[in-house]
């Protein structure tokens, strides 16, 4: 029997106009590959409406964040598997540490 880890990270976001919620945004990434989401939800239709260029802008901000989270993980992984080849320890073996 083997312990076996994964890393998950929420990330969420809101595009907030004169301090009302206008789209919320969430992310879940994780380091298994294959399972990252990226969701928004329009909170109140009028002022997104309404504001939809700087609404716009923050929805893309926030999916630069995501992006930049990506590829810290993507590098997190990639170290972690330059490691276990340096040390010659198989995945296995660092599960059971």
């Amino acid at each position: 029997m083997a312990l076996r880890k994964t890393k998950s990270m929420s990330l969420t976001g809101e595009s907030v106009i004169n301090g009302t919620t206008v789209v919320r945004m969430t992310a879940s990434l994780s380091t298994t590959g294959g399972t990252d989401s990226i969701n928004q939800y329009v909170q109140n239709v009028d002022l997104y409406n309404a504001n939809k260029h700087d609404v716009r802008k923050d929805i893309s901000e926030f999916q630069d964040y995501v992006y930049e989270q990506q590829d810290a993980i993507d590098a997190e992984v990639a170290a972690d598997k330059e490691a276990t080849k340096a040390t010659g320890a198989t995945d296995t073996d660092k599960e059971a540490a």
